[in-house]
């Protein structure tokens, strides 16, 4: 996707501490930089206490930095208030007015405003419609669904066209098959608008779905930014690797390398063979191998693929998948996905027996170092 040069939000070493009850000075954000362009889709993603709500809450206003500069649409925004801004939210609560009708929730903005009446109908008529809620506008929300009120909170934040949009978790009280449903309806939402979103996420699984990029943050540092297929095979460090999506991560020694390929040694005894890249003898590394990048037998040259072989401990049918789990005699456990089509080689597999799993050696990915 194109996005033009001039970002709608910049942000440059954001730092933000908080006091704990017990006197203690907690750094929620760490000098944080990060730029979102027009028409981006951009998501913070973290586990629970990484800084991404706080991030959020700092670009709408209702938390003030401590230092460092925020910019939105070329505007220094450090002092402005939460309310002058060119920016909306949806909270994960929706925060919907019970005693107002639908139509009225939508426009509640507006009329503060004071746009006239008829103008204000075609905006909150349009945005409805947008968000495949037209015709409830006299509805009450207390007899709308979960997901309908997903709706009118979108309705409510997209009506006066904000040059960002800003949405604090707002599908995680939804079931999963909505939850799914809203992901892509919001994804072409934010297509069709033309604006910026920024979405805070801990779903892993979400983040990959629908992003742009992914900013993954931990302990108030971004961690990794990037496309959605980077941050996933190729993640930055260990905590990237380890919490997107499922891992095998070996900490090893290169043993030995030659023009193509190199040859590692794990700290349990297990070697495993990588594309040679820039790595040196004796480099300690970390080496990701995704449960999808094994196969029961070997799908091209030997040459050009490696395996690692162990006792089977359990194998799962997950739908259109198997899961298997398998422990290599240096007691290192490994988890491999395979596809239902090895169906029934997987199914003459039990419990105690001896398997190997192949993988190429181009798809390992070598990591320098862990998180911080």
């Amino acid at each position: 996707m194109s996005h033009t040069n001039t970002p709608v939000v910049e942000i440059k070493a954001a730092v933000k501490h908080y006091r704990t009850p017990e006197g203690q000075a907690v750094r929620a954000l760490d000098g944080v930089d990060l730029s979102v362009g027009a028409n981006e889709f951009v998501t913070l993603l973290g586990p629970s206490g990484c800084g991404k709500t706080t991030l959020l809450r700092a670009i709408s206003g209702f938390e003030q930095l401590d230092s460092g500069s925020l910019i939105i649409q070329g505007q220094p925004m450090n002092d402005v208030p939460p309310y002058q801004r060119p920016v909306n939210t949806v909270f994960q609560s929706y925060a919907l007015f019970p005693h107002l009708s639908v139509g009225d929730n939508v426009g509640y903005a507006l009329e503060v405003r004071g746009v006239p009446r008829k103008e204000r109908d075609t905006r909150v008529g349009e945005a409805l419609e947008m968000v495949g809620m037209g015709g409830l506008q006299k509805r009450k929300p207390g007899l709308l669904s979960g997901g309908q009120q997903q709706r009118v909170a979108l309705a409510r934040a997209i009506v006066n066209r904000p040059a960002l949009l800003l949405l604090d978790e707002p599908l995680s009280a939804l079931d999963r098959h909505l939850r799914q449903s809203m992901q892509r309806e919001l994804k072409k939402l934010q297509s069709e608008l033309g604006i910026a979103f920024v979405f805070v996420t801990h779903d892993q699984e979400e983040a990959l779905t629908m992003s742009d990029r992914i900013v993954v943050l931990n302990g108030g540092h971004v961690q990794q930014i990037g496309r959605p297929e980077a941050i996933y095979d190729r993640p930055a460090n260990a905590f990237v690797a380890g919490f997107i999506g499922e891992s095998n991560l070996f900490k090893a020694r290169v043993s030995v390398v030659d023009d193509q390929h190199a040859e590692l040694v794990s700290d349990v005894g297990d070697t495993l063979r990588v594309r040679r890249g820039e790595l040196q003898l004796n480099q300690q590394v970390q080496v990701l191998l995704r449960p999808e990048q094994f196969h029961l037998d070997c799908p091209g040259s030997s040459d050009s693929h490696a395996w690692l072989e162990g006792v089977v401990e359990q194998t799962v049918f997950v739908g259109k998948d198997f899961e298997v789990s398998m422990r290599t005699p240096q007691g290192s456990q490994v988890k491999a996905v395979v596809r239902d089509a090895a169906r029934q080689a997987l199914q003459r597999l039990h419990a105690g027996e001896t398997l190997r799993l192949w993988y190429a050696s181009q798809a390992a990915h070598v990591l320098a170092g862990g998180a911080r």
